[in-house]
């Protein structure tokens, strides 16, 4: 029987586009496509998120792969990129039914330690009853040992978990931990008829 619903945050709560939050500041396509695949789709985000890199050594491990000239705007970027997430009101209001009918709702995210410069601004955090992001416990989905810790430190039985998340292969390793897995893609009416 399930009694809990775990969910993933970006894609899931929130809007998550990099491009396009780019884009709002550099209007030159080619500079605003470099900084984009420099500045968040770089391979030490991964350490951001496992919380074994600050944000101060990211910029000095990026920057010098960004042409001089974008540096400003670059850094600006990265300074404000918590303020990019554009919540989903329709999953505060399924996360709210959910609530009110009974459910434990919980967060499992792979986030680095800015998740707690903006995590009040989404209006579904108001509801959950505990949050495990990846920085804090050093760990990333699909890792099974973040699925533990989660677990461990909310007392849950995993087959009594509902889990959503955006990624097939952090779904896929909720499910082979025993939770039911649900691969979220703006699905609300599947999602609503799964429970």
């Amino acid at each position: 029987m399930i009694r809990n619903v775990v969910f993933d945050m970006g894609g899931v709560l929130f809007s998550y586009d990099p491009p396009a939050f780019v884009r709002r500041y550099c209007q030159d396509s080619a500079a605003a496509g470099l900084i984009g695949r420099e500045l968040f789709g770089a391979p030490e985000w991964e350490q951001l998120d496992r919380g074994t890199m600050t944000d101060e050594a990211y910029l000095a491990a990026v920057l010098p792969r960004i042409p001089e000239s974008l540096w400003t705007v670059s850094r600006y970027l990265f300074e404000h990129w918590h303020e990019m997430p554009r919540p989903f009101p329709e999953m505060e209001r399924l996360i709210r039914a959910l609530k009110g009918s009974g459910y434990g709702i919980y967060l499992l995210s792979n986030m680095s330690t800015r998740f707690y410069r903006f995590y009040r601004n989404i209006p579904a955090m108001h509801w959950f009853d505990g949050m495990l992001i990846s920085a804090d416990v050093h760990l990333l989905k699909p890792e099974p040992d973040i699925y533990c810790s989660l677990f461990r430190r909310f007392g849950l039985a995993p087959e009594e978990c509902f889990f959503l998340d955006d990624r097939p292969e952090n779904v896929r390793a909720g499910e082979q931990l025993g939770m039911r897995g649900f691969l979220f893609r703006h699905n609300y009416e599947d999602l609503a008829e799964a429970f």
